[in-house]
């Protein structure tokens, strides 16, 4: 795998690419960061390596779904403590909630050719 050498940040980068070939990015990017992390000790003083490319913009963007998500999960739970009028009756329905789970996953409904229980 040739190196290609070239510029980042007006400072000098070598760059090695490769492939995920049959594999999910994350997985190889766990292994390329193990083996940085491996060898981090042993690069000279003012030499760094980091992970470029769609490793960072992933990263990125699962941390922006993330942070969607847990806005959304707070939002959702201030409305309804909003509709509620009341923070103990809303802790309180929230903690009956997961037993009744599996009734709303379809696992009660009649057994017919049409509706069959899911598991």
């Amino acid at each position: 795998m040739p190196a290609v050498y070239s510029q980042y940040n007006i400072l000098p980068l070598v760059q090695i690419y490769g492939t995920t070939q049959g594999r999910d990015l994350g997985a190889v990017a766990a292994d390329v960061q193990n083996v940085i992390d491996a060898k981090a000790k042993d690069l000279p003083k003012g030499v760094q390596a980091v992970l470029l490319g769609q490793v960072r913009t992933m990263n990125s963007a699962f941390s922006g779904l993330l942070f969607g998500l847990l806005g959304a999960i707070v939002l959702i739970y201030l409305l309804i403590v909003v509709n509620f009028q009341s923070w103990a009756t809303h802790l309180s329905s929230s903690l009956l909630c997961p037993p009744l789970w599996p009734a709303s996953c379809g696992r009660c409904l009649p057994r017919t050719p049409r509706y069959r229980c899911r598991r």
